[in-house]
């Protein structure tokens, strides 16, 4: 081979071996390429974005909701997650600052560069492990609505209450059932202590809760044990779609915020849930809460705890 054949044939090898390597170099990561990064590895690696970020979620509290609104809070930054065309997903997780034991809230918000604000969403909110006070309110509640009924015909007069309809063995009333976006109220544990509850629906973007105010009274001897749970009453709506009641204890958390809206507060609420004695001619009130659609109407509500009933709304 000729001194200019070798020369060639090097030039040659030199130029696909550039190639190979060009190739294999971009089936590679770059050195130092953006990657999930977790906790304080977040913050170092996406720093505008992650503060952006958090200073985002304290001045737009308001999407928590009337409980946490105004209240203090504390985030913590859970990860940080590269996405196309320089946006970085930051989760966050957040709580009240103090007395609150159980599992904080989470959220993400998207960020560019530029650390603007792209989407935000709320995954789950902050709920206490164990709501003990507030099944210590209701359990003074109940006992509170019973009243002692002198006289029946206050409840059944001439011209006759269509919302009072008669089962086996109760008297069962049930009010034109009301909806709004949140539901807040007060109620004093056994010390005479007032606390301030709210509760918002699991879906706040498409569903509004609806509270409907139950009277069951016994107006006959011996005593009846009522078991109000999720399979008490069904509350149909103007498409016959049935809704089952939500566990208005469980659902209920402490609005320590110092003023409320006052559009969201329901007087005189008195959750009912649980197990319930009703003596001969006694009463209980209480209110049973549902999750629907926003803007739903509402057919009928059928009572199925210990008896059964059923009350038009049309």
């Amino acid at each position: 081979m000729t001194e200019e054949n070798r020369t060639e044939q090097d030039a040659a090898d030199e130029t696909q071996a550039t190639e190979e390597s060009v190739v294999t170099a971009s089936n590679e990561p770059e050195a130092g390429a953006l990657r999930f990064a977790f906790g304080d590895a977040a913050s170092t690696q996406f720093p505008s974005q992650v503060g952006a970020a958090l200073e985002y979620a304290g001045e737009n509290k308001y999407e928590y909701g009337p409980r946490l609104r105004d209240a203090e809070l504390d985030w913590n930054v859970v990860s940080a997650e590269p996405m196309a065309n320089n946006i970085v997903r930051v989760k966050l997780e957040f709580a009240p600052a103090s007395g609150f034991r159980g599992n904080p809230g989470s959220e993400y918000l998207d960020v560019d560069a530029s650390g603007a604000i792209l989407a935000r969403r709320q995954i789950s909110i902050p709920k206490e492990n164990n709501p003990v006070v507030l099944m210590g309110i209701t359990a003074v509640s109940v006992v509170i609505a019973v009243v002692f009924i002198s006289m029946m015909t206050v409840f059944k007069s001439e011209g006759g209450d269509p919302l009072y309809v008669a089962g086996r063995t109760l008297w069962i009333r049930a009010e034109v059932p009301k909806s709004q976006e949140y539901i807040t109220y007060s109620g004093a544990d056994q010390t005479g202590t007032l606390y301030n509850w709210a509760m918002k629906p699991d879906d706040e973007v498409n569903n509004e809760l609806v509270y409907v105010k139950v009277t069951l009274i016994n107006e006959k001897s011996g005593s009846v044990n009522v078991v109000v749970d999720e399979e008490a009453a069904v509350l149909m709506d103007g498409n016959k779609k049935s809704y089952k009641p939500i566990n208005a204890i469980s659902r209920a958390e402490l609005d320590d915020t110092e003023e409320s809206d006052p559009k969201y507060n329901v007087e005189d609420f008195i959750p009912i849930w649980g197990t319930v004695q009703i003596k001969a001619s006694e009463q209980v009130i209480g209110m049973m809460v549902f999750e629907l659609p926003r803007g739903s109407s509402f057919r009928e509500f059928r009572w199925k705890a210990s008896d059964s009933a059923t009350i038009s709304y049309q």
